[in-house]
């Protein structure tokens, strides 16, 4: 079981992650907003952090969970 202070470090991270995911995803709508040409390597790139970010948040949403049930 997890200690109080590995909790919140994991709880810290978590927020921190979910701030980057809401960054990509910003990023992603003003690419599309600006109704340009959308540079097809740039929009790979932050798609691909996106799925990596949202992995992330699931896997240390999945390490703080069981402690708040127990």
């Amino acid at each position: 079981m997890l200690n109080n202070d590995n909790l919140s470090k994991l709880q810290h991270q978590l927020c921190e992650l979910k701030l980057e995911e809401r960054r990509v995803c910003s990023d992603i709508k003003h690419l599309v907003r600006r109704n340009h040409t959308i540079d097809f390597f740039q929009a790979k790139q932050l798609n691909s952090m996106r799925t990596g970010l949202k992995t992330k948040i699931k896997t240390v949403e999945a390490r703080i969970m069981p402690n708040i049930i127990a």
